[in-house]
């Protein structure tokens, strides 16, 4: 099997600066073992898998794709920089001519749009809900081992994401 894969920086346009993802082009899905194997290979925090979802499809006229990402480890639900990098894949190296481009993805469909010289990417917005700090920290998580001597402002939790949000003070005394 013949897979072209790109290393992208992104958020930058220096070459070995912002945060880099590998990008797979993948003409047919693979299979679940296959996907992981690469991303361990390649050994970066995502590799991102952009693949065609119909037959005819082309990856520079072709406005929907289907886009997993990995990790060395396991397959996650969101990742924005890989997202990033697999639109420049497609924009910049295959030339694609939309103007919008649509991922389908584990957290539903993402878009990504030329602005000028930049991607703007549309991601989802996930509800969190407010939590009492002390009750959550000590049920949840060890503080002392989260956030050392630091002070809580904020914590929510987003049942959709099942993650914990925690705003530390923007001060820090030592």
């Amino acid at each position: 099997v013949r897979i072209p894969v790109f290393t992208v920086d992104a958020f930058t346009n220096r070459p070995f600066s912002g945060n880099l993802a590998a990008v797979c082009l993948l003409e047919n899905d693979l299979g679940e073992g296959l996907h992981q194997k690469i991303a361990t290979e390649m050994n970066l925090s995502e590799t991102a898998f952009i693949r065609k979802l119909h037959p005819g499809d082309d990856f520079t006229r072709s406005s929907c794709f289907g886009l997993r990402w990995f990790t060395p480890a396991n397959e996650v639900p969101l990742c924005g920089h890989a997202t990033l990098a697999s639109a420049a894949v497609l924009f910049h190296i295959q030339k694609n001519t939309n103007s919008v481009l649509t991922f389908v993805t584990l957290s539903g469909e993402l878009k990504a749009r030329q602005v000028e010289d930049h991607i703007v990417l549309d991601l989802p917005l996930y509800i969190t809900y407010p939590q009492v700090s002390q009750r959550v920290i000590h049920d949840r998580i060890s503080r002392k081992a989260a956030v050392g001597d630091m002070v809580v402002q904020d914590l929510c939790y987003s049942p959709d994401t099942k993650n914990l949000l925690v705003c530390l003070s923007d001060t820090y005394k030592r």
